[in-house]
């Protein structure tokens, strides 16, 4: 017999799909009636309760003059269907929704022979890596507060991590502790098919909390990332305030500009040399971002796009995506065979259909508030900063998207008040080193990193030179901000020898003053 508590994880896993994603009466019908068969009300559920109680109609809605609830269930049976012949190819449990009827059935499967299916049919969503997520077991833990946050970490953080969208969330499964703690990696991939493994430590430290992540590559069992944070146990709480935890994940392992997971999965996709056709928008922006800023890899991202949006119109991820293409496109100046205003038209069109299909999205309001300042409508562009911002507050790369995008289109005084907002910084810190050079600060920000260490201020110009980079940076003088930047960067000291020259901040800063003096013209 299967378990509630099993049937509730697999719901959890389907509604956290990509196919479900951004569906939301398809999500709400499912959890319905999955929750009301669980409670043992099955055979209560009807059409009207299912398009009162689920899809938000009104009270005199009858059945017998409109479909909504019968057209919504052939809907839901068909994503089922698609589930399980590719994402959840390999789950251990079923849940199905016979023909003619509304209550749906349980099962568990026999996935013992089933491969892993990397391309499904044709309505897969682009996506990115799936990451099975791992604690210890709070159960044998005898101090209240330790044990508390344990509980806390397996509660929100697959939640807020999936908030990033361009990652897949593996829940751990019921039992998990006790009969795969020993064999975590082989269990991540067998059974849910993630391609990392990460793995949480909570333990005390005096009056303080701290937490061990590591990350672990499922396939190749290479230790991507490891890091340690300390956190401070709140006055009126056990347990720590864990959005500072949260915010460094996000941005040190999962962003798209800097993020060691994201970096790590691009460069395993492109030495195999066969990308799946779902990751290869995602696998080309990230190369382009954090590998080069190449116009070779922009057009590589761009046609990723094109062809994807050409053949999957449903797929918000690969709409989203292709809109950031068009602002890269757009701030570089890179002739796309198209005039800029049907550039401008492009960008439009494809910010919109990713936020229709996915509303949620911090990154697809972040992308159509450029586009709207683009195209002179700057009240409409705030709305939907502050809408991204609201979306996801923790993801600092959505809010550095829209202050590096805010700085390339000319409205430098918006972008500078929009990073002291997500940074917190006050007016004396240098913070417009954090806007200037727009291709350095996306990037991976390596001389912004130094730029606000005092030898290295020092090492870079000083004030002198920080001057000189605001100057063009408000005058919208591209030329001379790289020119400044070039002279700067030739102060730099010298790289480790024990680094490879492509992974030295020196060879980095100096091979991208090249690749943009290429990219941007004088405004």
């Amino acid at each position: 017999m299967v378990s509630k508590e099993s049937i509730q994880q697999e719901l959890e896993r389907i509604l956290a799909s990509s196919l479900f994603n951004g569906k939301k009466q398809a999500s709400k019908f499912l959890q319905y009636i999955v929750m009301e068969t669980l409670q043992e009300r099955g055979d209560r559920i009807t059409q009207y309760g299912i398009a009162i109680e689920a899809l938000g109609k009104s009270a005199d809605y009858n059945p017998t003059e409109s479909p909504a609830v019968r057209v919504e269930a052939g809907r839901v049976r068909k994503l089922l269907d698609e589930y399980y012949a590719t994402e959840g190819s390999s789950s251990s449990y079923r849940i199905e929704l016979p023909t003619g009827g509304y209550t749906p059935n349980f099962k568990q499967a026999d996935t013992s022979q089933l491969p892993w299916r990397r391309l499904g049919a044709k309505r897969v969503q682009s996506t990115g890596p799936k990451i099975y997520i791992a604690s210890q077991n709070p159960i044998s833990i005898r101090h209240d507060g330790l044990r508390s946050l344990v509980y806390d970490l397996r509660s929100t953080l697959p939640v807020m991590l999936g908030k990033l969208r361009t990652i897949q969330i593996a829940l751990t499964d019921p039992g998990h502790y006790t009969r795969h703690a020993s064999n975590a990696l082989e269990y991540a991939w067998q059974h849910h098919q993630a391609e990392f493994l990460l793995q949480s430590e909570a333990s005390l430290s005096g009056k303080n909390f701290n937490v061990r992540y590591v990350l672990i590559h499922t396939l190749s069992r290479e230790v991507v990332w490891s890091g340690d944070i300390a956190l401070q146990p709140r006055h009126d709480a056990q347990t720590p305030t864990l959005d500072p935890m949260y915010q460094w994940l996000m941005t040190e392992v999962f962003s798209l500009h800097q993020g060691a997971a994201m970096t790590f999965w691009s460069r395993y996709w492109h030495k195999r040399g066969q990308i799946p056709s779902h990751y290869q928008i995602l696998v080309e922006h990230i190369r382009f971002i954090q590998e080069s800023f190449s116009e070779v890899h922009f057009r590589d991202f761009w046609i990723a796009c094109e062809k994807r949006t050409r053949h999957y119109n449903d797929d918000s991820l690969a709409h989203l995506h292709y809109a950031m293409a068009c602002f890269y496109a757009y701030m570089l100046k890179v002739d796309m065979g198209m005039t800029r205003m049907d550039l401008e038209d492009l960008w439009q069109r494809q910010a919109l259909s990713s936020l229709e299909l996915n509303p949620g999205n911090a990154l697809a309001h972040a992308a159509f508030a450029l586009n709207c300042y683009a195209r002179g409508e700057v009240e409409l562009c705030n709305v939907e900063i502050q809408t991204a911002r609201n979306a996801n507050p923790l993801d600092i790369y959505c809010g550095r998207f829209m202050a590096v995008g805010l700085c390339a289109l000319g409205s430098w005084e918006s972008s500078f008040a929009l990073l002291k907002t997500i940074f917190g910084y006050n007016s004396s810190y240098p913070d417009p080193l954090r806007t200037v050079p727009c291709l350095y600060y996306f990037r991976r920000s390596h001389y912004s990193q130094l730029a606000v260490q005092e030898n290295s201020f020092n090492d870079l110009g000083g004030w002198n030179q920080f001057g000189k980079l605001v100057k063009h940076c408000q005058s919208g003088h591209c030329q001379g901000c790289l020119r400044e930047l070039s002279h700067a960067v030739d102060f730099l000291p010298n790289a480790s020898t024990e680094t490879n020259k492509s992974d030295s901040l020196l060879w980095t800063a100096k091979e991208n003053v090249a690749l943009a003096k290429k990219l941007i013209q004088v405004k």
